[in-house]
């Protein structure tokens, strides 16, 4: 069986999405996508056999084995090495009927392709040098950004994100080791001025400096899939529950007049202003009694503590109610509610609640702006390094150590030697996040995640 590592044959599968639909295509890529591309699709007009010179799309038909009429398709070629995988790239598109897709793929496999492996023809772009590591991570976190948010941190990756900062300070330890290494070699020599070791201090304090930047923007954001918290806290009755059903858009939630109600904590995902955010509804706060109401306020606290922003509910009609204990590690926001059953003239002051009302949908829009607001605020939020940080972390943390470690040496007099060590020790670890250097253990981790024909 052919390691994906091997890049000499040529690979083929259904890449667009599972089921029926108005179009699909089938991908090909390797020495011979155009030669099994042709071998069963005849263009409307007659073109050259030879590769095309530059990208080209032709229409036409397909003749396939067990098909009787011809089945219009078109046919996309792009000749390497400017292509996604840097090898020759071939796209049949046709009607996404499931059984002509795969009556398309076994042709291909019968001309000579082996199927694609998941995340194969992203990792012949990396292989072949069209993309490093974190920028093939991006491609993952695009197909799945659950909101605009994530897909701009994604998109912004893919542009260059963390990794084009990364390479540089790898560079930049390049040089300096190369600098102490030639010094040592060649200290006898008169055209080789030694480094003085002040330099070398201001260029370890200046790398590290750089480094604990980059490692802060990747701190506590490997939760790709985990979306940020907004909890419900308030007396019980309140109206959280009937609010959480009207933010959610559905009941989740029983509605009851009678207080507490709400014994356990309920979770929805909502999304404000392309903001994604998990909604969750508690226990009115109250002093615990039976062991269901203790379980109850426990789950209650336990949320509110794991919570990125509160909402501090407290009814209009007992304005002047506690709305519940804070959390110092989380930001809030006042929220009245049951507002329909009040009147008021006066103006909200710009220190007052939020209002709101479920029942007639006032405030809603409100809040949601407000929510968004400060969800967005989050710090570091708007560069989350889509789906690196789990990867990185580790690999930044013990290139800090071998800085740190370098700038001891220094300091203590301990020899050049053993500051270029460490710095060798920082540059593989900084190449393992850039895809400098790398094993078959970190790339299958990596590709494994894409699904079949990307």
């Amino acid at each position: 069986m052919s390691s994906p590592l091997d890049t000499d044959d040529t690979i083929a599968a259904i890449s667009s999405a599972p089921g029926p639909g108005a179009r699909g295509l089938v991908r090909i890529t390797g020495a011979d996508a155009f030669r099994i591309a042709g071998s069963f699709f005849q263009p409307e007009l007659d073109a050259p056999a030879d590769r095309p010179p530059r990208a080209s799309l032709r229409r036409g038909w397909l003749a396939l084995e067990g098909l009787r009429p011809r089945l219009a398709a078109a046919l996309a070629l792009w000749p390497a090495p400017r292509t996604y995988t840097g090898q020759d790239v071939a796209e049949v598109h046709l009607v996404g009927s499931p059984p002509l897709l795969d009556l398309v793929l076994s042709q291909c496999l019968a001309r000579g392709a082996r199927p694609a492996q998941a995340g194969e023809f992203t990792l012949r772009a990396f292989l072949n040098g069209r993309l490093d590591l974190t920028r093939a991570e991006a491609v993952l976190g695009v197909i799945d950004a659950q909101n605009p948010a994530q897909l701009e941190a994604a998109l912004e990756q893919l542009a260059g994100g963390i990794s084009a900062p990364i390479a540089a300070l790898r560079d930049r330890l390049l040089d300096l080791t190369a600098l102490i290494e030639a010094n040592l070699d060649f200290v006898d020599e008169h055209d080789v001025d030694p480094v003085a070791d002040a330099r070398l201090a201001g260029e370890l304090d200046a790398a590290s400096a750089d480094l604990a930047g980059l490692a802060a923007r990747l701190s506590g954001r490997d939760r790709p899939s985990h979306l940020p918290r907004v909890v419900l806290l308030g007396p019980p009755n309140a109206g959280k529950s009937r609010l959480f059903n009207a933010m959610a858009g559905e009941d989740h939630a029983i509605v009851s007049p009678v207080a507490g109600t709400t014994r356990d904590y309920l979770v929805a995902r909502c999304d404000c202003d392309g903001v994604a955010f998990e909604l969750v509804d508690t226990a009115g706060e109250e002093a615990p009694g039976e062991p269901i109401q203790a379980q109850a306020q426990d789950h209650r606290g336990e949320q509110a503590r794991r919570a990125d922003l509160l909402l501090l509910c407290e009814p209009a009609p007992d304005e002047g109610s506690s709305p519940g204990e804070t959390c110092a590690d989380a930001p809030f926001l006042r929220v009245r509610t049951k507002c329909d059953l009040v009147t008021s003239d006066e103006p909200p002051a710009r220190d007052d609640p939020i209002r709101t009302s479920a029942a007639t949908g006032d405030g809603l829009a409100a809040l949601r702006s407000a929510i968004a607001e400060h969800l967005r605020a989050r710090p570091g939020d708007g560069d989350q390094p889509a789906g690196t940080a789990a990867r990185c972390r580790d690999s930044l943390a013990r290139a800090g150590d071998s800085l740190a470690s370098a700038a001891e040496a220094l300091r203590s007099a301990l020899g050049q030697e053993l500051v270029a060590f460490e710095l060798r020790s920082a540059i593989d670890e900084l190449g393992k996040v850039v895809g400098a250097t790398f094993t078959d253990d970190i790339l299958d981790r990596i590709f494994s995640r894409f699904c079949i024909g990307k």
